[in-house]
């Protein structure tokens, strides 16, 4: 997959943090794991996407999780690392002008990703059978795929841990994303007979 031409934030994790000694100690982590958060924060933060550099760079900088900060990237850093747009987030929120745009292409790699997970999930499981995730601007959203009986539902779920998102701003970014989903997922749009 080709990483379109957008601005870059890498998330850099500081290599002393203390955090880091707790979680070599430990065979497996729960939330009660000492350094829990830390462990978290390395899948929760991403290497985010802006429109302009001017965006990009007002993002960098330290986060909530005082271990982490932002640095900027170029495409080639990215390219490097080996990091595909599954594994980028969308740096603007849903009220910034540009939001569909840089949402667009990650919104598609994800949305990919879990049809092939449904494909390939055992038809007689049931509940949920695959799920992807989305950061955006710092928030991550989870679509799951939810085997219920003949059908398969897609719920939306927003979840902040560390940074502090308005509420009312992850509701209209989960409520576009179940739009979104509806119509990308349309029999119509795909060249599907209903039965």
């Amino acid at each position: 997959m080709t990483l379109p031409n957008f601005f870059y934030a890498e998330p850099r994790f500081r290599a002393s943090s203390p955090d880091i000694a707790k979680l070599k100690g430990a065979s497996e982590w729960t939330l009660d794991t000492p350094g829990i958060s830390f462990a978290l924060a390395l899948d929760y933060y991403r290497v985010e996407a802006f429109a302009t550099r001017k965006d990009r760079d007002a993002a960098c900088g330290p986060t909530a999780h005082e271990d982490v900060q932002y640095r900027p990237a170029s495409r080639k850093d990215i390219a490097r690392g080996d990091i595909t747009l599954d594994d980028i987030a969308c740096g603007h929120a849903i009220d910034h002008s540009r939001f569909a745009e840089v949402l667009g292409p990650i919104f598609d790699a994800a949305l990919k990703r879990l049809i092939g997970d449904v494909v390939e999930a055992p038809k007689d499981q049931g509940g949920i059978i695959a799920t992807a995730v989305i950061p955006v601007a710092r928030a991550r959203y989870k679509i799951s795929a939810v085997r219920d009986g003949d059908w398969i539902r897609f719920p939306v779920e927003g979840l902040a841990a560390f940074e502090k998102i308005d509420g009312e701003l992850m509701d209209q970014t989960v409520t576009y994303l179940q739009d979104r989903l509806t119509l990308q997922m349309s029999p119509s749009l795909i060249g599907m007979k209903c039965s």
